[in-house]
């Protein structure tokens, strides 16, 4: 267990850590979120042992070992062992109790029994037999396969050099070695950054299922809701601990911003009156002892602290020029590496302002695809055919390292867009959340969320009606990834999107193209429509929790030369009786809860008419106590009425709201 107590963290005169205490233990699963800049990866670097903390205690139980996953991870060059003698490193303390068995039982060879310390050399023997054989030392083997297979790796990788691997399959590894470690506490920042669907959910069913603690930064909502039981929030210095999934922290969250928002107005409002009475009979002698009570009242009122409001993000990108009805068009595009084929045969069309993900494992060609959209890359057969007026804007993964880090922001936005004027160039910066003073910030005094955030500008002020965007969301706070989507929502033009963050597709995709082990399939609707209805089994991959079989022929692939855009009169059939199916369930409840209020709102109507009536008969008064109370039950009344009536008026929204959201891609598929 880990134990901390009042620790405190100051830099550069900003104090991050304010006083935070708690405690960490084995099988406590907790996301670690606030907003970027509020000491979240500085908190699990002074927990790791790698930055030193101004006050506080630490106290660590013996044999309680943390191993720490940072953000990113250096491995030197010089490493010459492969992959999986890499993994194999994490079993290192096993591997010297071995070696220490070994030398143990080549002594007992040589001795006879009479030497001084044979009888403490069978106890070591003995000792370490058992050691080895509850920790599953020979089992070792099986682990690696399992663990590194589980994180993409494939067996032919496994006896590949680690110097053959990029900077994401790297941190892979590093991953797999401290998950074999089998340590007490496991400090993950960001670790879905570099990780596919199928790893991403290899590793939900992982970190659910050991016992481990594990202390989790992500800005990835989906895997925080599947993986952790509490939220810890930083913000301003101070921990505040949820104990539910990242939807439940949401929406405490605001039930606490609600309340503490009444409790600082009512205070607010009660200091006012006072300071009111101290001032208008201040010079009365008769009030001298009610002032005195009211000026020690104060005094002594604890005051509560005025809540700080979330900034909520927001911008919306440029209107695009029109372009054709159709913005890309592909037929049989074809890539390969070597013998690696990543497609073939792939075809599909993207409409004016449709707007498409493309998901599958690493290694499927995803990136690829994009840059050979893009005009990066080339492909070894078929066409990329761009349609009328259409302008492209392509954001690479590491966009961000094209940045020139000794230039400001206004800088590096005017050699990306060098037609703009200054003024043009400080609104762009504006609506991506960048005031007047940042703009004029060096690249290389920002956060990575920040330096994305300039990226994209740059991306998306040039003006372009298709955008091409290659995991737009790493480095972004939720914050910032939540401004993205509604942004991409509302924009006019076409986007295709590759990102693993399922949240953050569902808000604006209207299809999924999945690329895997050669082939790809296209699917109408967003990517929780297409994960609800099926899932992978052994010969494919698996995105979630559900269990169905690979998509049945009756799905259209693009790998056989077929229009991508056209499904199966079956197949629509099935899909527009499921969304009828899933509009009913949703709205059933809602117009029940509508019709309940419209009946509480018609007795309280025959009520107030009722006693609108007694009101106005002059008999009434002829018994105060009675007018009284009638006057008294009318006002409340009234002010139920009002509530009912803003309860209807939300209901009525949102059952119009929901029943157009349906009818829109009932429509979309119908017109298929």
């Amino acid at each position: 267990m880990i134990n901390v107590s009042d620790l405190t963290f100051e830099i550069g005169g900003k104090l991050l850590l304010k006083q935070v205490s708690f405690t960490l233990s084995k099988k406590q699963r907790v996301g670690l979120v606030g907003r970027n800049g509020q000491g979240k990866t500085t908190l699990l670097k002074i927990l790791s042992g790698q930055t030193e903390y101004s006050s506080g205690t630490i106290q660590i139980a013996k044999d309680f070992r943390v191993a720490y996953l940072p953000q990113e991870v250096i491995t030197p060059a010089k490493v010459s062992n492969s992959i999986y003698k890499e993994a194999e490193r994490a079993f290192s303390r096993l591997f010297r109790k071995k070696e220490r068995l070994e030398a143990i039982a080549k002594k007992l060879e040589r001795a006879d029994g009479s030497q001084p310390d044979h009888k403490a050399l069978l106890s070591e023997h003995d000792r370490l037999v058992d050691e080895l054989n509850h920790s599953g030392f020979y089992q070792i083997k099986g682990k690696i396969q399992a663990v590194l297979t589980g994180l993409g790796f494939s067996k032919e990788q496994l006896h590949m050099p680690v110097s053959s691997l990029s900077g994401g399959w790297i941190m892979r590894l590093e991953l797999a070695k401290i998950l074999l470690s089998e340590p007490a506490l496991i400090l993950l920042d960001e670790p879905t950054n570099h990780l596919d669907l199928p790893s991403l959910t290899w590793l939900e069913n992982f970190l659910a299922n050991q016992d481990a603690g594990c202390l989790i930064v992500s800005h990835d909502r989906a895997f925080l809701d599947k993986v952790v039981k509490q939220i810890w929030e930083l913000d301003q210095g101070r921990l505040t601990i949820y104990k539910g999934n990242y939807s439940f922290y949401e929406k405490e969250r605001q039930k606490r911003m609600e309340q503490e928002a009444a409790a600082w107005k009512n205070q607010q409002k009660r200091i006012g009156q006072i300071k009111q009475f101290i001032s208008r009979f201040r010079s009365k002698a008769t009030k001298a002892k009610q002032v005195q009570s009211r000026i020690k009242q104060l005094e002594k009122m604890e005051l509560v602290e005025e809540p700080i409001l979330d900034q909520i993000y927001s911008f919306r990108l440029p209107t695009p020029p029109r372009s054709g009805k159709v913005v890309v068009e592909t037929k049989d595009l074809a890539k390969s590496y070597g013998r690696l084929q990543l497609f073939s045969g792939l075809s599909f069309i993207l409409k004016r302002g449709e707007k498409m993900a493309i998901v599958g494992p690493n290694g499927a060609g995803k990136s690829t695809l994009l840059k050979i959209l893009a005009g990066r890359e080339h492909a070894d057969d078929g066409k990329v055919l761009t349609g009328h007026n259409v302008k492209t804007a392509y954001f690479a993964q590491h966009q961000a390292l094209e940045l020139d880090h000794e230039r400001s922001i206004l800088e590096n936005l005017g050699h990306r867009c060098p037609a703009l004027s200054e003024t043009r160039l400080r609104t762009i910066a504006g609506t991506f959340m960048f005031s007047e003073d940042d703009v004029h910030k060096k690249v290389a005094v920002l956060s990575g969320g920040e330096k994305s955030r300039v990226a994209l500008a740059a991306i998306m002020a040039t003006g372009a009606n298709l955008l091409l965007l290659d995991e737009p969301t790493n480095h972004l706070d939720m914050a910032s990834q939540e401004a993205v989507r509604r942004a991409l929502s509302a924009f006019e033009g076409s986007v295709i999107v590759v990102s693993h963050n399922r949240y953050f597709l569902d808000g604006f995709i209207d299809r999924v193209l999945e690329l895997d082990r050669g082939k790809a399939c296209l699917y109408p609707g967003n990517l929780s429509q297409l994960l609800a209805t099926k899932e992978y089994g052994i010969d494919g991959y698996n995105y979630g929790s559900l269990t169905t079989k690979r998509p049945d022929s009756s799905l259209k692939t693009v790998d056989n030369g077929s229009d991508p855009n056209k499904i199966t009169r079956r197949e629509k059939k099935r899909l527009l009786a499921q969304l009828r199916q899933k509009k009913s369930k949703k709205l059933t409840p809602l117009k029940e809860q509508a019709a309940k209020l419209e009946d509480q709102i018609d007795i309280l109507e025959q009520e107030k008419e009722k006693i609108e009536t007694m009101l106005a008969d002059v008999a009434t008064y002829a018994n105060q106590d009675k007018a009284a109370q009638l006057n008294r039950r009318y006002r409340q009344v009234k002010k139920e009425l009002e509530g009912l009536y803003l309860d209807w008026e939300r209901h009525c929204s949102a059952i119009e709201e929901m029943h157009e959201k349906f009818e829109k891609k009932i429509m979309e598929i119908e017109t298929q």
